[in-house]
């Protein structure tokens, strides 16, 4: 477990991290969510145990990572732009990091490699901003370290081989003990493998956990009336967090027991009603607004 105890780090004065305070279990993608500036990096690095927190603490498994080889042992951080000798190639690279990492396992480099058709042999320095993105995460993935710390992995990667990086993650959490934290700004590339998430905004944590289960008890409900004027109704009788209305198609984010909603809908007479699975964006955007947040805000 990772366990950041109110850390705060400045940089000339300026607050990047402001008093954060969570948990990233055991096992599982976690994500941290923010925009260019929100801290995100800044918090990787601290956890990574390269910048030092000016208060607070981070523990991985009960032990601090600063200055403790030991623990830096079980833990891989991937920058946003990583490292490589000037006329190296992925080959090479994964001698150095066997260096760094003992564990490290070359074969499934390899493996890998192929399964993202990657050339093992070629100069990194020939490759696209994806594939040396590709390129790093497979060592990283390979390093066999507990932990590891990624920094906008997903960016600058096309959507089949995202998918297929997904399927890495998954396929290593399954198979061992081990525990991803994401930086990204892009809710879309979170929603569909991260178990948490946090948001962060502006140094500070906004909020924390898995959003879905705290939504259990708001619901989408998509409504064809007859004619205009549902949504106002509706907010009479029910708590209403968000609705929007096209025409006579109505589509609302609703707080409550699913069978009241249902209720005062179908007194309204409409066409058609149904509940719709929510995306991660509007379980967002209902539990920040409760929290006095615009989470369009956060995120732009």
């Amino acid at each position: 477990m990772i366990e950041i105890k109110n850390a705060v780090k400045y940089f000339e004065g300026n607050c990047a991290v402001n008093h954060v305070s969570l948990e990233i279990p055991e096992g599982i993608l976690f994500g941290l969510l923010g925009t260019n500036g929100a801290g995100k990096s800044t918090l990787l690095r601290m956890m990574a145990g390269i910048l030092k927190a000016d208060e607070g603490e981070i523990l991985f498994d009960g032990k601090s990572g600063y200055e403790n080889p030991e623990c830096k042992a079980e833990v891989c951080y991937l920058p946003d732009s990583p490292y490589y000798f000037p006329n190296a190639g992925l080959k090479e690279m994964a001698r150095f990091y066997e260096a760094q990492y003992p564990k490290l396992e070359y074969e499934s480099v390899r493996y890998m490699a192929d399964m993202l058709n990657l050339d093992v042999d070629l100069p990194l320095r020939t490759f696209s901003k994806g594939m040396k993105r590709q390129a790093f995460l497979i060592l990283a993935l390979c390093a066999g370290t507990k932990y590891l710390l990624c920094d906008e992995v997903f960016d600058g990667l096309d959507p089949v081989v995202t998918e297929a990086v997904k399927s890495l993650f998954r396929r290593e959490i399954k198979e061992r003990k081990f525990t991803v934290a994401v930086a990204s700004h892009k809710l879309q590339d979170l929603e569909d493998i991260c178990g948490s998430i946090a948001i962060l905004h502006k140094g500070g944590l906004v909020r924390a956990g898995d959003m879905r289960k705290k939504a259990e008890n708001i619901w989408k409900i998509q409504c064809v009336f007859r004619e205009t004027g549902a949504v106002e109704k509706l907010k009479e009788k029910l708590e209403v967090l968000r609705g929007y209305q096209d025409g006579y198609f109505v589509t609302l984010l609703v707080k409550g027991r699913l069978e009241e909603i249902q209720s005062e809908i179908w007194k309204l007479g409409p066409v058609f009603s149904g509940e719709m699975p929510m995306t991660l964006e509007e379980v967002f955007l209902a539990e920040m607004e409760e929290t006095g947040y615009d989470i369009r805000k956060v995120l732009q």
